[in-house]
């Protein structure tokens, strides 16, 4: 069996690489990885074939679409093996879906997953920031279009703020998303779901005097249980974007939980530890079983066409 994990860390240098590498090593199984820029697709009369970048052939059972980057580059990667027939876990779809905020909400809105209330334009115009006084209220958080670790999020407190970020970004012609600022108790919390199961979670406290969870942002991860309630919100985001593989942001608010957003990619490392939970050699786990599961099909219609 082999996995290719396509991915923008080609050297394997983050942690969710070299562990997931790993833990694929100890139960047997190869793996390649192909980073976009050095992967080669050959498409010939009714054949399409996939080159590392020396010009090796793989062929994996099962494909990981371990991208991050905002910017979506090598997604195409991705798509390709789906036209292919290759089985992808985390579809092109799905990580464009949890990337895009906006397509996100829009996902969490269809499928009724408690979410806060958004307003959001791939423009900037003229009425966008009085509607979003009016809809959301007075405390607003401005979000990247494709942010992420919480990067450029930006709480906004006065209808001065909000008018002056949505000119800034008119100016500069990017989009804006503006979403309701939800009182919480000082943190969030972060789900770890695999083969939509939620196998672990962990707090993310604010430090004191600020007001951002990320843990990239200075948060401070806790143990966090994960209740029936916790676990099934965090479940449903993840199939509502399409996933397999995600990391939900749940805000605890006056209404109950909400979902801040979905990580397509996420990192687990500091998680592992805090969680009590091995993320790596469960992502290991469902790359198998889906591997099995195609072959088991495949052979199956293998079978039923030489019986026709």
């Amino acid at each position: 069996m082999q996995v290719a994990i396509v991915t923008h860390d080609r050297q394997a240098r983050s942690y969710r690489t070299r562990a997931l590498l790993d833990r694929l090593h100890v139960r047997g199984v190869r793996w390649v990885l192909l980073s976009p820029d050095r992967t080669i697709v050959e498409i010939l009369q009714g054949t399409i074939r996939f080159l590392d970048g020396a010009g090796r052939l793989v062929t994996p059972d099962v494909v990981l679409n371990a991208l991050y980057l905002a910017s979506g580059y090598g997604l195409e990667i991705i798509e390709a093996f789906e036209a292919a027939g290759v089985p992808v876990v985390n579809s092109a779809a799905g990580w464009r879906k949890a990337k895009t905020k906006a397509l996100a909400s829009v996902a969490f809105c269809v499928h009724g997953v408690a979410h806060p209330e958004t307003v959001c334009s791939p423009g900037a115009p003229p009425a966008l920031a009085a509607v979003a006084q009016a809809s959301l209220g007075p405390l607003l958080v401005y979000k990247p279009w494709r942010g992420t670790m919480g990067a450029g999020v930006t709480l906004l407190t006065r209808p001065r703020s909000v008018y002056g970020a949505v000119a800034r970004l008119a100016r500069r012609g990017a989009p804006v998303y503006l979403q309701r600022f939800v009182p919480n108790p000082g943190r969030d919390i972060r789900v770890m779901v695999v083969g939509g199961e939620a196998i672990g979670a962990t707090y993310r406290l604010a430090r004191r005097g600020r007001w951002k969870t990320n843990v990239a942002a200075g948060g401070i991860p806790a143990p966090c249980p994960v209740t029936p309630e916790l676990g099934a919100i965090a479940v449903a985001a993840t199939a509502s974007v399409g996933l397999d593989i995600a990391g939900v942001d749940v805000i605890e608010g006056p209404e109950g939980y909400q979902i801040l957003e979905v990580n397509a990619w996420p990192n687990y490392e500091r998680f592992d530890q805090v969680a009590g939970v091995d993320v790596a050699d469960r992502i290991a786990e469902l790359l198998i079983v889906r591997a099995q599961t195609a072959a088991a099909g495949r052979a199956g219609a293998e079978a039923a066409a030489a019986e026709g």
